[in-house]
């Protein structure tokens, strides 16, 4: 069976930014050497807490230790490929 080529109709796309004031940025520094270590940032930057299961102060800290070792994992994941790009 031959294969029949189609031709695509493309449109103009038009892509629209937010206002650089519109971005969240949420920032870990150093104070002592005045730098940051992390940023995270987006225009829709979205930060949800299930506030059924946050009840208490063992829940919350058991939640940001959840997000550390999640920071943890990622950035020694971006270590390693930096590592072996280097290599």
């Amino acid at each position: 069976m031959a294969q029949e080529e189609q031709e695509g109709v493309y449109s103009k796309v038009n892509v629209h930014f937010k206002l650089i004031t519109d971005r969240i940025i949420r920032e870990v520094n150093n104070p002592e050497i005045n730098q940051t270590l992390i940023r995270i940032s987006g225009y829709d930057l979205q930060i949800d807490y299930n506030l059924q299961y946050l009840k208490s102060v063992e829940d919350i800290e058991a939640a940001c230790n959840g997000i550390a070792q999640l920071f943890r994992e990622d950035i020694m994941r971006v270590l390693l490929e930096r590592n072996k790009q280097s290599e």
